[in-house]
């Protein structure tokens, strides 16, 4: 669990470091487009905001690793797991653009 824990934490650090050397970019920032630099800004935003909800997801597991017994482990897992949804829907619900 702590493997995952430093992997999912290390690539969020590598994708915002990315965004904030442009590193993707082969052009200098000021000769692109707005729309695109603006949309890879917000794809990057959008993908370390997920890093941080799986890293945070995967420490309440490994806490729930240490729960002793099967019913209350087995809470705790549903409970990490029904965080991460909240916290999933709660981050994608201002890029939502959909009208009904």
């Amino acid at each position: 669990m702590k493997r995952a824990i430093f992997i999912a934490i290390g690539t969020g650090l590598l994708v915002s470091s990315a965004a904030a050397l442009d590193i993707a970019g082969l052009q200098e920032p000021g000769t692109q487009g707005d729309a695109v630099h603006e949309a890879r800004t917000r794809e990057s935003a959008r993908e370390e905001q997920r890093n941080r909800i799986e890293a945070r997801y995967m420490a309440e597991r490994e806490a729930c690793a240490a729960v002793k017994g099967g019913y209350p482990r087995e809470k705790c897992v549903v409970k990490a797991h029904a965080n991460k949804g909240r916290a999933l829907l709660a981050a994608a619900a201002p890029y939502d653009d959909r009208r009904f």
